[in-house]
């Protein structure tokens, strides 16, 4: 899915992305550590900013598809 963003601040957002880990509570225990293969971490600041560039461009998409009408009222 391309958005438009220059390279290098796709390469900016790729560094803050690589190599995530986090850890969860199961039954009141804490998690060895794992990596963040898909998706984002939840406390990541870029989150919702990414969540809404593909919810765009998926509207966007789908819009000029046909497939979804979009109207504002």
């Amino acid at each position: 899915m391309r958005f438009g963003i220059p390279k290098k601040v796709e390469r900016i957002v790729k560094l803050t992305l690589e190599g995530a880990e986090d850890k969860v509570i199961v039954d009141g225990k804490i998690s060895t550590r794992f990596s963040i293969i898909i998706g984002v971490r939840k406390r990541n600041v870029l989150s919702a900013t990414l969540f809404n560039l593909v919810v765009h461009k998926t509207l966007k998409t789908l819009e000029q598809s046909n497939t979804i009408l979009i109207r504002l009222t």
